[in-house]
């Protein structure tokens, strides 16, 4: 199974660290929101729903998990909330990384 090039981005956004909802989709998009030289200055690449949906399809799949929650009562991280996926930094799993891997050669 290939990797989209969203689910690409969204794992390589998070290669070095955990991330939340709000830096993965920040950092996949930071060009097309800084660079003037962009055709659509200002406007992201992929919008927020497309990233939080592909997200929960990326933790489904068994590409990403969740690592931290911002509130453990609201959010727990031993019973993923796919309400509050706001809450949760992920990071990559072993079969993310290696997906991530084969799409990077």
């Amino acid at each position: 199974m290939a990797l989209t090039q969203l689910q690409f981005e969204i794992l390589n956004a998070r290669m070095d660290d955990y991330e939340d909802v709000e830096q993965v989709y920040l950092t996949i998009n930071r060009e097309f929101l800084e660079s003037r030289a962009e055709p659509n200055y200002g406007q992201p690449k992929y919008r927020l729903v497309l990233v939080i949906d592909e997200m929960r399809q990326m933790l489904e799949d068994g590409f990403i998990k969740a690592h931290i929650s911002w509130d453990e009562n609201l959010a727990p991280v031993s019973q993923l909330n796919q309400a509050a996926l706001h809450y949760y930094w992920f990071a990559p799993t072993d079969r993310g990384k290696d997906q991530w891997e084969n799409h990077h050669r």
